[in-house]
């Protein structure tokens, strides 16, 4: 059983630590207000409801105080996310005021909960603290009513599933009987503080079930509710009144009549239970609207007996509540009398009477009760039944028929157009039909001027309107009433139209709105422009690049909508038009257009795109470079303006060459890096010498590391081609040249810095780069063969100290080495090979004590100089390695690698046999005698040595008899 519970631990564990991961990312990215991934979501709502509830463990109980910490974290930050919405509903309260909170403020504070809740699970029980308890009880109750606000019942019901746990222990805490007077009052103190919040729970549990239509688990959780609670706070008699008011309201919308009696009577008796002194100035009309519902439900049961209930309702709010001035109380007993059967016509009319004695005359009230809906209702008649039938389709402009009707016509638009309290719906679809009744029986217009009269006051209403009701409006505007008006002002309209539906994301509307407007004033570039935004949104290709085309067209003269265009490409898929649209006029360069905005334009489109990644890199590289090209060939055109506009042009252009250069450096194709950089060291040579917006040595610096870029780029380009080919040989020509400009320019700074020095981090990484392009200078050397340059190469190695890299350049000094041996190369041009290798050893060997990797490079240099006439660096070699490997015998250092050293022994023994062959007693004898050394610290119990000292006696001896006669 042992492993089973090792492995659900682990399984905990993981658990736990995954929690706290996600939370921690949250909580991350609020704070740094960094852009929130849609994937974070669905991780919250996993973490929610996978996750929870967690067992208690050893690794939860650890984990505590940062569970605690995360869910202040993400409870405030919930909270703050909650505040900016809630001011940019002050700023923009036509677009957001009826917006809900995201989701992501909802599961940010069902975690924030559940990680509190945790936390409180795992140090609850051992401390029992009581402020702990009440806090966690508070937030649970918190983010309960938010979920259901925002209509997450689910998680709503994940947070009550753990709110329970509460209530059972405040339950359970709770005496049956209490018979003697506590004397410490403190657990009585402590339930005064949690049965409110008990009492809340059950209120949550009851909207939780009504909300899930579950009415029958509303009344289970109603009979938990203590009354006297409700009594005992008047803040909770309020919300109590305010759910249940809810429930019956939500009830009576579907028709049920006497449940929606039940739970508004509930709300009712809630605020009876308490005095009426103690609630709050909102009371009133919470009481008002519990009444309006409870009335409207008893009168639509029909019943004699709920009908005078009804009565005695509304009697109940005049007598004992004095509401007997208000008008929404007589509308109820206006409500009660119209719904009885027989109707009281007398006490019908005194209500009447009294409630126009009660309204006030306002312009407001006046027009709306006796001119607005009275007026339209008379003028519709007028105009249907009495002066459409008397006009003729022949009628003269002039007569007096004509001009009554379009009066009357034009009368009613204005009654319509500001009628306040009727629906916008119910306004427009009475113009629609009276319009369509109009044309279809007089089978003409309005007059121009008539037509004139009445679109001015429909554009008013349109641009008051909100978006829906907007649309409609607009809708009207184009009526076949209208036909009369000018071209203009249908081109007007159109385009107002097409505005109203675009916002509205109606694109089907925008695209019936723009191909209803005239052809002539179809192709103005302001109407092309909201063409190109339809074509966008509906991926029309063919309706967006043949309105570039006409925009296009009239740049010359206005290039205005051509950038707005490119501004609206840019935020949408189709791109590429705009980028053919703008170098298209790159190519013609007509009079108005101002080359150094459109170059700049282009260069953020295709910088868009390259953000984007929707082609292939290479392909918008290639655009990007060309452009920039472009533009590093047109400075003198960006001298023409003002000294200020050419530093910033200059600033612009290099900057952005530079950032993307560094951005995309190990992304790009290598050749394209190299045009980027040189281009963009262009635009810094372009730079006034003159301490302006950017320092000569903030220049030079960039200019370095410009040249250092290119160089590696050109170095991975020959190395990418066939060795010994044209490109490669190239590549390794231009990277000299850009080692030669780096190091020109290392000088220039160095001089501009003679007083305070380079800074430590400069210089060490100046010296860093200088060391990569003195390696790279050597490889382009190797491969260009240009021997005669390869002494100074070797010696600007040998005068370099600034540098803990040398283990990179050993190897390629070997190759150098060799190369050079084998294509004859003079002493003078390699001789100091031999020192550089030396000098590489011994740095390496001093920083990381390495002694595998020196003993390959002792072995490989042995092999350069066994060859040597005299041999005495190949024999120092063998010495220096017996000294190194002594040192590991006696353990003053790690033991000397038993390969390398049986190889080194060996060789330097069979170089004694060939001396001793040729007659060379005396170097034969200090040749064995270093290898004997040498073999003496082999980790092989002595048998090497004793093999290499038998077979030396066996040569000598052989020698001896081959002397003899």
């Amino acid at each position: 059983m042992a492993p089973l519970r090792s492995v659900k631990k682990d399984a905990t564990d993981k658990r736990v630590q995954s929690i706290l991961d996600c939370a921690t990312k949250a909580s991350t990215l609020l704070k740094e207000r960094a852009t929130i991934p849609t994937s974070l979501e669905p991780e919250l709502e996993a973490i929610i409801k996978r996750s929870f509830p967690l067992p208690s463990s050893t690794a939860l109980a650890g984990k505590s105080t940062s569970f605690d910490t995360l869910g202040s974290q993400l409870w405030n930050a919930a909270t703050n996310i909650i505040r900016d919405e809630e001011n940019q509903e002050h700023q923009h309260e036509t677009r957001s005021r009826h917006k809900s909170p995201p989701r992501l403020t909802v599961l940010l504070r069902a975690l924030a909960f559940l990680l509190i809740d945790a936390a409180h699970y795992t140090s609850s029980r051992r401390t029992k603290d009581h402020d702990q308890r009440v806090r966690t009880f508070k937030i649970a109750n918190r983010a309960c009513r938010f979920c259901l606000d925002n209509g997450e019942a689910e998680l709503a019901l994940k947070i009550l599933e753990r709110s329970s746990d509460y209530v059972s222990r405040v339950e359970e805490e709770q005496p049956i009987v209490q018979i003697a007077k506590e004397t410490n009052g403190s657990n009585g103190d402590q339930q005064l503080v949690l049965q409110p919040l008990v009492a809340e729970y059950y209120l949550l549990r009851m909207t939780h079930a009504w909300k899930s239509d579950r009415f029958d688990m509303a009344d289970h959780f109603f009979s938990k509710l203590s009354a006297r609670e409700l009594a005992s706070s008047a803040d909770l008699a309020e919300k109590a009144a305010e759910l249940f008011h809810e429930a019956g309201t939500s009830l009576a919308a579907t028709k049920q009549a006497q449940p929606a009696i039940k739970w508004c009577e509930r709300a009712l008796s809630a605020l009876d239970s308490c005095d009426l002194e103690s609630l709050s100035q909102n009371a009133p009309e919470l009481r008002l609207a519990i009444t309006g519902t409870l009335v409207e439900a008893l009168s639509s049961t029909g019943s004699t007996g709920d009908s005078n209930r009804a009565i005695h309702v509304v009697d109940d709010l005049e007598s004992r509540y004095g509401m007997s001035n208000r008008v929404a109380v007589s509308l109820m007993r206006f409500q009660v009398l119209s719904a009885q059967q027989p109707v009281d016509v007398d006490s019908l009319s005194a209500v009447l009477k009294y409630m126009i004695r009660l309204a006030l005359t306002t312009n407001k009230s006046f027009t709306t009760r006796i001119s607005g809906h009275c007026a339209l209702t008379a003028l519709n008649e007028l105009i249907t039944t009495r002066l459409l039938p008397d006009f003729l389709p022949d009628t003269q402009p002039e007569s007096v028929s004509r001009d009554r009707l379009e009066k009357a016509t034009v009368s009613y638009v204005l009654f319509a157009t500001t009628q306040q309290e009727a629906p916008p719906v119910e306004m427009t679809d009475d113009l629609q039909t009276l319009f369509d009744t109009f044309v279809g029986r007089s089978n003409s217009a309005l007059s121009a001027k008539a037509t004139h009269a009445s679109q001015t006051l429909i554009w008013k209403t349109v641009s008051g309107s909100h978006t829906d009701a907007a649309a409609e409006w607009s809708k009207l505007l184009r009526h076949p009433i209208f036909d009369s008006a000018g071209q203009l002002n249908k081109a007007r309209i159109g385009r107002k139209a097409i505005v109203t539906a675009v916002a509205r994301d109606d694109i089907e509307a925008a695209r019936e709105a723009f191909f209803g407007m005239p052809q002539a004033t179809r192709d103005g570039a302001i109407s092309r422009y909201l063409a190109f935004k339809i074509a966008l949104r509906s991926s029309d290709h063919e309706l967006a690049a043949q309105s570039l085309h006409i925009i296009t067209k009239h740049a010359d003269r206005d290039p205005t909508f051509l950038y707005a265009c490119v501004l609206e490409a840019q935020q949408s898929d189709y791109r590429r038009l705009a980028v053919a649209a703008l170098q298209g006029l790159l190519d013609k360069q007509p009079n108005g257009v101002h080359l150094p905005s459109l170059l700049r334009c282009t260069a953020r489109l295709l910088i868009g795109e390259l953000d984007a990644k929707e082609r292939s890199l290479d392909e918008v590289m290639d655009e990007v470079v060309l452009l920039f090209e472009r533009a590093g060939a047109n400075v003198k055109v960006f001298r023409q303006g003002t000294d200020d506009q050419w530093r910033a042009e200059i600033q612009w252009w290099s900057k952005n060459a530079y950032n993307l250069a560094l951005r995309l450096c190990a992304d790009i194709h290598p050749e394209y890096l190299v045009r980027l950089l040189t281009v963009c060291v262009h635009f810094l040579e372009c730079y006034r010498n003159d301490g302006g917006l950017m320092h000569s040595d903030d220049l030079i610096r960039r200019k370095c590391l410009c040249h250092f870029l290119s160089t590696s780029a050109l170095i991975v380009l020959a190395r990418s081609g066939e060795e010994g080919s044209e490109h490669a040989l190239q590549s390794y020509s231009r990277a000299r040249r850009e080692i030669a400009a780096f190091m020109a320019q290392v000088r220039q700074l160095e001089d501009t810095q003679v007083e305070g020095g380079l800074g430590r981090d400069d210089a060490g990484d100046t010296a860093a780069r200088i060391f990569e392009l003195l390696k790279f200078d050597l490889e382009c050397i190797l491969r260009l063969q240009q021997w005669d340059q390869l002494d100074s190469a070797v010696k600007a190695f040998l005068d370099f100290n600034d540098t803990d890299r040398w283990d990179s350049l050993a190897d390629l000094a070997l190759i150098v080495h060799e190369q050079a041996s084998a294509h004859g190369v003079t002493t003078s041009g390699s001789a100091r090979i031999p020192e550089l290798l030396q000098k590489c050893i011994n740095k390496t060997w001093k920083k990381d004590k390495d002694l595998t990797k020196m003993s390959r490079w002792l072995r490989l240099t042995f092999t350069i100089h066994l060859q040597d006439d005299d041999g005495d660096l190949a024999l120092k070699i063998v010495e220096q390695a017996a000294a190194i490997a002594r040192k590991g015998d006696e353990g003053q250092a790690d033991p000397y690698p038993s390969d390398e050293l049986q190889w080194l022994a060996t060789m330097a023994f069979n170089k004694a046999v060939d001396a001793l062959s040729s007659g060379d007693t005396e170097g034969s004898g200090t040749w064995t005698n270093a290898a004997l050394e040498l073999a003496r610290y082999a980790d092989d119990n002595g048998s090497l040595h004793a093999n290499l000292t038998s077979k030396g006696q066996q040569a000598e001896a052989r020698m001896k008899g081959d002397r003899q006669p």
